[in-house]
């Protein structure tokens, strides 16, 4: 079978039940690969589920498989279409629309016209942790960015504040994710280890693997941490996390909850002149009471110190579905 993917590191990784979908059914999967980052097939490297991964630009012969299956998402669907011909290997693609109502359905869609008919796998990476003994289960990672561009405004801007409170903190990504949604540069504590910049996708995955603890955006990173099993807190502003699939129990989504967003797909930025109400509105303290919710904990870190009250009392908000709503 030849699988075709692409897009954003995230898109790739919400992907992945469809690949454990197909090995379940007992195909031998190979994957043409047209990721936004090239190191994105460093992810699928090596994996019982892929056999090969033909990386951006290698050109695959179509006819040399029993099924192709065009999973391009359709933002990028033009780009590619000219090359899929009609054949009696070709799986239709389901409709754009169940892609904007939940991506991981739109990919696994494939595998059920191929007969799969078990629960929805989560999403996974085979990725182990990294032999630096430097990252441990004390470790809190952040990923400050996202895409560059609009893309940015999905940064939320706390997370130097974030970082003061905890003693054992690395930033990872890259040197873009240093800056806020406004473009203004983040200024981290100097206990802080700033890995961006200095380490490859697949590295930084690893370091990600064997931390602690993980809060990041609506990017790319934070889905790599939920795939690799770490606790992981997503947050979320403009964008909205439904449309993306479920999401397994290592996983907390913080979002404010304004009227407003998500505001991804509408007038976007509208309501609030640009500012981003709802990333500005979430504190710190609402993304600490999802850390310790997930039983993330550091050693050093002093809970409410202004307060006898233990911290599972001040963290109120709506914890269905492993979401906090920030009050």
């Amino acid at each position: 079978m030849l699988l075709h993917l692409g897009a954003g590191v995230g898109n790739i990784v919400l992907a992945t039940p469809l690949l454990t979908a197909l090995r379940e059914l007992g195909f031998e999967v190979d994957i043409a690969l047209a990721a936004d980052y090239p190191e994105t097939a460093e992810l699928l490297r090596p994996w019982n589920a892929v056999r090969t991964v033909f990386a951006n630009r290698e050109i695959v012969p179509a006819n040399n498989y029993q099924y192709v299956l065009p999973a391009i998402p359709p933002f990028y669907w033009p780009r590619f279409a000219h090359r899929f011909r009609k054949g009696n290997n070709l799986l239709p693609r389901p409709s754009d629309r169940l892609f904007y109502q939940n991506e991981q359905a739109f990919y696994l869609s494939f595998a059920r016209t191929l007969g799969w008919d078990g629960p929805d796998p989560a999403v996974v990476l085979p990725i182990a942790p990294t032999q630096r003994a430097d990252v441990t289960g004390c470790t809190l990672v952040l990923a400050p960015g996202c895409k560059t561009g609009e893309m940015a405004k999905k940064r939320w801007p706390y997370f130097p504040q974030l970082a003061e409170e905890f003693s054992d903190v690395f930033v990872v990504g890259t040197a873009d994710d240093l800056c806020d949604g406004q473009g203004a540069r983040f200024h981290f504590p100097a206990h802080v280890v700033n890995l961006t910049g200095r380490l490859s996708l697949r590295e930084t995955a690893e370091v990600i693997a064997s931390a602690g603890a993980f809060v990041g955006n609506d990017s790319g990173l934070s889905h790599i941490a939920v795939a690799v099993g770490t606790p992981t807190v997503m947050i979320f502003g403009p964008t909205s996390e439904r449309v993306l699939g479920s999401f397994p129990a290592n996983v907390h989504i913080v979002r404010r909850g304004l009227r407003c967003e998500p505001c991804w797909r509408d007038e976007r930025f509208g309501a609030c002149a640009g500012r981003i109400d709802c990333l500005a509105q979430i504190t710190v303290d609402r993304v600490v009471c999802a850390l310790a919710d997930l039983g993330f904990r550091a050693s050093e870190r002093v809970f409410f110190a202004d307060s006898e009250q233990p911290p599972e009392t001040r963290c109120r908000g709506d914890l269905s579905q492993g979401s906090l709503r920030a009050d």
